[in-house]
């Protein structure tokens, strides 16, 4: 449902896409079925390597029981701070990009799209917020391009830690680092061309006739509102506020095992074991993550066992995201969900 103009004398500030709906990818899907028992059988390998290292569950339990439980409860608590940060962030790519839904709204949006997309593959979590945003009349692509840039700002952080975090590991692993810091200078060329008007709008017609594979107009909406460019840098200190409270989380966690992680040591522990989260062989990063905390531990001194707690507790972390995300989005205002029926 469009949203209504504040005042008659007050054009809206972006026009509806009804167009929008009628159009359809063409593209092949993935069968989910197929993607799922792939990250089964992934996890239960990960398992496997991880049995295969003389890894003592009993041991496990042990140091998840004896944790500072206040420690880690003040841990799960700051999932809704950092909901706000990463919301606060979204909600100024949108008004950047002519979508000028309230805080309340982008709030509860993003919440909703960060627990869908820990359930869903493929991070369909993006998709389910521009799909709310059309609903309320606003261009499908400008609200999928505020996922994008979204992620990539994300991204481009996460880079920036994880190739910091390789110094920790020896000289036997700076041979990644080129790598990682053509990768970190690619996404901020991206970051810069997708905040200029010009640039994006061309970007973002090539990618929808790529995907859609047929010619879209990528510059609906309002053309002051499309003129605008994205607040790089309001954008990338909210984006570095955010992971500062993903690191404080989990440097929280690594306090209740009596772990004492230095700055660096726990840059590389969370960025590191992030990045090997992210590799779409398991579920939820089990054993990936494992994996790569035990190597990263082991260097400091620590117990397999010790890093295995570690991701055990940044795991309840994600279940914690979820719960929280369909929370605030169950508890939202009932006029918003009349809104939503209309």
């Amino acid at each position: 449902m469009p949203q209504q103009p504040t005042s008659p004398a007050s054009p809206p500030l972006v026009a509806p896409a009804p167009e929008a709906e009628a159009v359809t990818p063409t593209t092949r899907k993935r069968n989910p079925l197929v993607s799922w028992l792939l990250r089964l059988a992934g996890t239960a390998l990960l398992l496997f390597f991880l049995w295969k290292l003389d890894l003592d569950p009993g041991k496990v339990v042990q140091e998840l029981l004896s944790a500072n439980m206040w420690l880690v409860a003040f841990s799960v608590v700051l999932v809704f701070p950092l909901i706000a940060l990463k919301a606060w962030r979204w909600h100024t790519i949108l008004k950047d990009l002519g979508i000028p839904v309230s805080f309340d709204r982008a709030y509860r949006l993003y919440a909703f799209g960060m627990a869908a997309g820990s359930l869903t593959p493929g991070q369909a979590g993006d998709f389910i917020k521009a799909w709310n945003l059309q609903q309320e009349g606003y261009s499908l692509s400008t609200a999928l391009l505020s996922n994008v840039l979204d992620r990539l700002f994300d991204i481009a952080v996460l880079v920036l830690l994880a190739s910091s975090g390789l110094l920790l590991l020896g000289s036997g692993f700076l041979s990644l680092l080129p790598a990682l810091v053509a990768l970190l200078l690619g996404l901020v060329a991206g970051l810069v061309v997708l905040s200029i008007p010009t640039w994006r709008d061309k970007l973002v017609g090539l990618a929808l006739r790529i995907v859609l594979r047929r010619k879209t107009d990528a510059t609906q909406g309002d053309p002051e509102s499309r003129l605008r460019p994205v607040r790089f840098v309001r954008v990338f200190f909210l984006t570095l506020a955010a992971t500062a409270m993903v690191l404080f989380r989990v440097w929280l966690l690594a306090l209740a095992l009596g772990l004492n992680l230095n700055f660096l040591e726990l840059v590389a522990s969370s960025s590191l074991a992030t990045v090997a989260a992210l590799i779409p062989i398991s579920i939820g990063g089990i054993g990936t993550r494992d994996l790569a905390l035990k190597g990263i531990l082991a260097k400091i001194g620590y117990s397999a066992e010790k890093a295995v707690s570690l991701s055990t507790f940044i795991l309840l972390l994600q279940v914690v995201n979820l719960g929280a995300g369909y929370l605030v989005w169950f508890l939202r205002p009932k006029s918003e969900k009349n809104v939503e029926k209309s």
